[in-house]
């Protein structure tokens, strides 16, 4: 019952863009977590180092296929340093936050966030604020994010466009954004890698959670009565791209029609449209699933072919018994919080309660007191080294009440490698950078017999960088002593 892991290491970059060049990647890594860093030439030949620290491995289920399909469709794929993420389904917003926040130990708080509306920005300014207001308490309320999360200007307009009035049940696209070049790099790396390269070989049910995703947020379903012509389209400029799914989606038994320099792809004839509803690759995105759902029923005798809209609740998402003796198996050996046995099995949250309330199991929602959250943070400020789970466990709480508990008495925690170093060898590196601020990575290297990714730790756990060495950080402030 082990769950199948993704080595992160195997899709590691081995150059990261900056705006003046490319820089060399230096990796150092453990069992649990994998350190990063690479250093930056500024102005006046100054250098500057940034380094980030991810876990080395993420879950291979469904969730990771479903989000990395998404993050296909709808995330940034330029080098500009910034990981976004943009749609207009809060269901779709959280399923993201909610991935990197249990696979990269990244708090939602973390995303910074704006709201873009597909309307002119109205000249009246009565108008225009009750629609803001409209449009940002529905994602705050939705999505759960704070609005000082936001950008200063959290609400935008596209220019342009024939649209002057806000659509009944329309709130805009939310955009979700990290500034953190290493990190976007690596993500779209990732997930360029995933595409383009394995895909295509994975399993059918990892292709088909991929797909799901892709068609959640690049799909457009297409319903002519007059005509009689439905069909699903999906959007995909590059012609390499369109192949890739078209092999993925015929691996599925569904015929995608692609064109000659044209970006979009089609799904169409009733056998293959009958395959998206009974392989459910349109049940991510809801307005998009209900608009295929009445597409779907102007065919005559659907009910009888597929056994939908026959006023039944289908049971598709029947838990196999394997499964649910599994689950059954990991609640009574000890392992009592769901989201563990989420990330043990690879299946959805929704399903490990709905077992476990079926057989009168788990337990209700206990109130932290603000003693015992304090405690928590505490707790976790003393140790550094242990993760946010490791810690959870400790205290019998989620991953998220240790985080949030931190986060309001000490603010956000920075990752941090777990290997450790003997304490005299910290302190060489200390004063060999107090003797000579201007040594080389390699020649501390060549001395301790350590890795590149230590001596980084090492400076930014001592503040080494910012101890006044001019030429370490391109600090001209005389004021500052070295």
């Amino acid at each position: 019952m082990n769950e199948e892991k993704i080595d992160l290491i195997e899709y590691l970059p081995k150059t990261i863009f900056t705006n003046t060049k490319e820089c060399l990647l230096n990796i150092g890594a453990d069992d649990l977590y994998i350190s990063l860093s690479y250093i930056a030439e500024t102005f006046n030949n100054a250098k500057i180092e940034y380094s980030h620290t991810i876990p080395r491995f993420i879950s291979k289920n469904q969730e990771t296929f479903e989000v990395l399909g998404l993050l296909q469709a709808e995330m940034g794929k330029t080098q500009n340093g910034n990981l976004s993420f943009a749609n207009s389904e809060p269901k779709i917003i959280n399923k993201v936050m909610r991935w990197f926040e249990n696979e990269f130990e990244l708090n939602k708080d973390i995303w910074k966030w704006s709201i873009k509306v597909n309307i002119n920005e109205p000249k009246d300014i009565n108008y225009k604020n009750n629609i803001q207001n409209i449009c940002i308490h529905y994602w705050l309320e939705k999505s759960k994010l704070q609005i000082n999360s936001s950008y200063p200007k959290n609400v935008t307009y596209i220019e342009k466009t024939i649209n002057t009035k806000l659509k009944k049940d329309y709130y805009g696209t939310l955009v979700i954004e990290y500034k953190n070049n290493l990190f976007s790099q690596i993500i779209k790396t990732f997930v360029k890698a995933i595409t383009y390269n394995k895909i295509i070989n994975e399993d059918t049910e990892h292709i088909r959670n991929f797909m799901r995703g892709l068609i959640a947020g690049e799909a457009t379903v297409q319903n002519s009565k007059k005509s009689g012509h439905y069909s699903v389209h999906i959007s995909a400029t590059k012609k390499e791209e369109r192949e890739i799914y078209k092999i993925c989606l015929e691996k599925l038994n569904i015929n995608l029609k692609i064109y000659k320099d044209y970006p979009e792809t089609l799904i169409s004839e009733r056998k293959n449209l009958v395959q998206l509803l009974k392989q459910r690759l349109m049940t991510l995105h809801q307005r998009k699933y209900s608009k295929f759902l009445y597409m779907m029923q102007e065919y005559p005798r659907i009910s009888e072919e597929t056994n939908y809209f026959t006023g039944k609740r289908n049971q598709w998402n029947k838990t196999p018994e394997e499964k649910v003796k599994q689950i059954l198996e990991l609640y009574n050996s000890g392992m009592t919080r769901t989201l563990d046995i989420v990330k043990k099995l690879g299946v959805s949250h929704i399903k490990v309660c709905r077992v476990l309330k079926q057989n009168n199991l788990g337990k209700r929602l206990v109130k932290i007191s603000e003693f015992k959250r304090k405690e928590i943070a505490d707790f976790t400020k003393n140790n550094p080294n242990l993760t946010m789970e490791e810690i959870s466990k400790s205290f019998r709480v989620s991953e998220s009440t240790v985080s949030r508990a931190y986060l309001k008495y000490y603010g956000k925690r920075e990752l941090k490698a777990r290997c450790e170093i003997p304490k005299e060898i910290e302190e060489e590196i200390i004063e060999m950078y107090k003797e000579n601020p201007e040594i080389k990575f390699s020649e501390i290297i060549e001395e301790l017999n350590i890795s590149d990714s230590v001596i980084s730790r090492v400076r930014k756990e001592n503040n080494l960088t910012h101890l006044g060495f001019k030429h370490l950080v391109g600090n001209n402030n005389k004021k500052i002593a070295y």
